[in-house]
């Protein structure tokens, strides 16, 4: 069974409710997770590597230094991918989310 999760960083969030498990008719396990600050993202890295999980996907909160930083922590067992806005669309991006 394949395991990857998608990390969304915000202080409000709840991680032991704010979450969902989507699964596909293949077995694969995909976990929207929640988390409150880098810290918390950095444990969450080495305790989804500890389960067998195999990709984690974090929203642009997270920046390039802090998913590299969970990479390495995570002892590179699980690759760490990155939200990027594309330049194009950074003002409505910032709009958005009061930047």
């Amino acid at each position: 069974m394949r395991k990857y999760a998608i990390l969304i960083m915000n202080p409000c969030h709840d991680p032991e409710k704010d979450r969902a498990l989507l699964t596909t008719s293949d077995g694969t396990e995909a976990h929207i997770l929640t988390v409150r600050d880098p810290e918390e993202a950095l444990a969450k890295a080495v305790e989804l590597a500890d389960a067998g999980f195999g990709a984690l996907e974090v929203c642009g909160a997270f920046g390039e230094d802090l998913a590299r930083r969970m990479y390495d922590a995570a002892g590179h067992r699980l690759t760490v991918s990155y939200v990027v806005c594309p330049p194009d669309q950074l003002d409505a991006a910032r709009a958005f989310w009061g930047h």
